[in-house]
């Protein structure tokens, strides 16, 4: 009789320590993914509601079918529970029938607070 090697098929305790380490890598990439995003939420949701802000002002301003004056004009709303204030003005262009119109928004009142937002449009002279 023969004797014969048992044979066992199966990984190695360095191929499985070296599978952990690349999962465990893997896992704190996306951990720290995750985390930069709840981060940047409150970021992002106060960019979209601002733009909203902005858009809305500036279809007021192309419903109303007048050009803004040429010096900044204040304005206030709330959205979201929220209190957002807007100025807006006209720009001249090189046409006298067509103006740029330009919206700021900020979440705050005080010219020197941050601009979250800045909207420009163009609306062509009626009549």
């Amino acid at each position: 009789m023969k004797a014969t090697a048992l044979r066992v098929n199966g990984f190695t305790l360095l191929e499985v320590l070296l599978a952990l380490a690349l999962l465990a890598i893997a896992g704190m990439s996306a951990l720290s993914l995750s985390g930069e995003t709840l981060r940047n939420t409150p970021i992002l949701e106060q960019k979209i509601l601002a733009q909203l802000v902005a858009d809305n002002q500036m279809t007021e301003l192309h419903l109303q079918k007048k050009w803004p004056s040429l010096n900044w004009q204040r304005g206030e709303h709330e959205v979201a529970g929220q209190r957002w204030f807007t100025r807006y003005r006209s720009v001249k262009t090189s046409s006298d029938d067509f103006r740029a119109i330009d919206v700021e928004v900020r979440s705050e009142q005080k010219e020197s607070a941050q601009v979250i937002t800045v909207l420009r449009s163009y609306m062509v002279k009626q009549g």
